[in-house]
This record gives structure tokens, sequence and C-alpha cells, in this order.
């Protein structure tokens, strides 16, 4: 979403953006819709590989050495090293060493920050195919909309799918709570099935991407001596919706500043580097609180609260800040709250104005 692009200057070149997005629609298991749409820009989709790619060339642009084929297979710190060892047995040592390689960082359990099997308990799991079909049949899926995002939660699992559309692709997945997607592949397969019926289009299968989705990021620990874990290897995911480029960006902002302080006092041990712990905790810990809580009360609470909402510009307003990262989830009742005296006689109007078109 946009509070991402945000944290890296908000801007892209034109060439990585597939699509520029202004809404969400929600598609409810019984069979209810809700839309919110912003004249403002909540976000961008995206080829992660090319995103990923100008990603590390403004890191090397900065100064930093790039390594191609080079996977770490073990990680260590000492009073007067961190160390890394990579496949070939060359071993790389460094002042200070970030957890930065995903959701099943080696650096982590190396470290024992992570214990060696997860708890899918704590854990997500996703799935997702990038299908083809040139922008007409992008323009045809979206009812000529290809600036909404469509999510479809699944009733009675923590999970959902969604139908993400590109320059000539929709990128379609499902994701959920570890112990709700066990059987990830045929779930996963029914969601494809399903996807091609609604839109009456045939969607070949060219490679799916399964991916292990954060985990329990604030109350694990994420420091060690001489060493920091950053984005999914921390486990900074939302735990409503996986949404987690955005606060790998965040994070990995928050361990830079503390080992910046920390090179200048000469300090390298855990303790000196607990003020990530803090700054992390400070920014993310009201919005997955909140983000948890909605999503553990799963449909039924998306289907009462949803459709009653949708087509409220209040609403609407409220998606896109979230989505913009202007305010977190923590911050909607206080908004609503605030706004709610001044929006009323628009929305009352709208509330008459529907009623009126049942009536008659």
């Amino acid at each position: 979403m946009y509070h991402g692009i945000r944290v890296i200057g908000g801007h892209l070149p034109r060439r990585l953006v597939e699509q520029r997005i202004f809404g969400l629609r929600f598609s409810l298991p019984n069979g209810a819709k809700a839309e919110f749409v912003s004249d403002k820009m909540i976000g961008i989709t995206v080829f992660r590989n090319r995103f990923d790619e100008y990603l590390t060339k403004r890191a090397v642009d900065a100064g930093s050495e790039l390594m191609e084929d080079t996977p770490v297979i073990h990680a260590a710190t000492s009073d007067g090293t961190a160390i890394v060892r990579v496949k070939d047995g060359s071993e790389f040592h460094s002042r200070f060493l970030i957890g930065a390689d995903g959701v099943n960082s080696v650096v982590s359990r190396s470290l024992g920050l992570r214990p060696e099997r997860k708890d899918l308990t704590k854990v997500g799991l996703g799935m997702e195919s990038d299908f083809y079909v040139g922008e007409d049949g992008v323009d045809r899926a979206t009812n000529g909309n290809p600036s909404v995002l469509e999510i479809i939660p699944a009733r009675n699992r923590i999970s959902y799918g969604w139908i993400f559309p590109k320059r000539e692709h929709l990128a379609i997945g499902v994701a959920g709570s570890g112990v709700h997607m066990r059987a990830l592949r045929s779930v996963f397969d029914q969601f494809h099935r399903d996807v091609e019926e609604r839109l009456h289009m045939h969607l070949p299968l060219e490679k799916r991407r399964t991916c292990f989705l954060g985990g329990d990021g604030l109350g694990s620990r994420n420091v060690t001596d001489r060493a920091i874990l950053v984005g999914d290897a921390a486990g900074f995911v939302d735990p409503m919706m996986g949404e987690g480029i955005a606060y790998a960006m965040k994070s990995g902002v928050f361990a830079a500043a503390v080992i910046d302080s920390a090179i200048e006092e000469g300090k390298y041990d855990a303790a000196s580097l607990s003020e990530y712990q803090i700054l992390c905790k400070k920014e993310f810990s009201a919005n997955f609180r909140m983000a948890a809580w909605a999503g553990s009360r799963g449909t039924a609470f998306a289907e009462r609260i949803l459709p009653h909402v949708s087509g409220y510009k209040l609403a609407s307003d409220v998606m896109s800040m979230v989505a913009r990262g202007e305010i977190g989830y923590a911050d909607i009742p206080y908004l609503i709250l605030k706004s709610l005296p001044r929006q009323l006689p628009g929305v009352l109007m709208q509330v008459v104005k529907s009623k009126m078109s049942v009536s008659y």
C-alpha cells in the first residue's frame, strides 16, 4: 500500500507501476459486497521481482556491495564481531548484522532468536500466481475499473482470497492462519477454479508462489549482541491482511538509526540495541492489536459492518487514510468520533436517499 511507498520517498519509476490503486472491494461469503473508493491513490500493484531489483539498485547506488547467488547458511556473533558463513564456505565479518532474510530467516535461527520449526498457530501461509489475460482481460475482469483491489474473505476461517489487477495480469491468491491453511495447494486450486467460474474467464496457471507470512514479531526477541532482525525475519506483518512490505521498510529505517547510534557510542550489546524493540513496539503495536482483534472476529464481523458503511464518504476516507499510512487501525474509532459531527448531514442524506430508492 501507499505507506510503503512513503517510506522510500513517495515515488517509484513509472515503469515499475502496473496499476495505480484507488479503492478496495470486499466480496463477502454471504453474497454482500462493500466498496470503498477514494480520490487519493492508496497504493500500487507491481511485480515483486522488478520492485526488489529497483530497491537493490538503490542500495548499491548508496554504497552497498551486492553479492548474488551467495546464500547464507549460518550466522553467529561474539564479543568482537558478527559473522556470516555462505554456501561456498567463505566467511564475512562485520561490526553488526541485520537479519533481513525473510520469514524463513537463516539468521534468526542461527542466532537462537527463532525456533528451528515454525509454530503454525503463530504464522500464516499463502499462495499466489500471476495470470496473463492482456489489458482487455484485466478490463473485463474488473468491470472496467482496474484501480480497485478485490478481497474475498473465507467463511469460518481466518483467511481470504484476492484478485489484484496489474497491467496485463491478474494476481490471484489466498492466505490465512497456518492452522487453517494446511491444505494450501488444494485451497488455492479451488479458489482459482471459483474465480474462473465467477469471471467467466480461462486463467491458465503457470507458476505458484508459496510463502509463510510473518509471526509474533512484537512478542518475540528481535535483537541480540551485534544483530537485529527486520521485516519478515522479525515477523512484522499485518495480522489481518498479511501485508508486510511497509513494516519491513519501516523496521529497516529503525534498525539503521539504532545501529548508527550504537556505532557512535561504541556499544554492541543487546541492551544497547534494545531501543529498536521500543521503536517497533511504539510504531506497530496498536495497529497489530486492532488488526488481530478484528481478524479474530472472522467474516461475521465483516458482514455485520462493511456492507452498512459501504458508499459513505467518511468510510472511504477512513479506509484511504489507513491504506496511505496517515492513520493506523487503532486511530479509526477516534477519527470517526471526531469527524462524524461534520459528516453527519451528508451521512443522513445518503441514508434517506437509499431508503427512498428501496421504497420506490
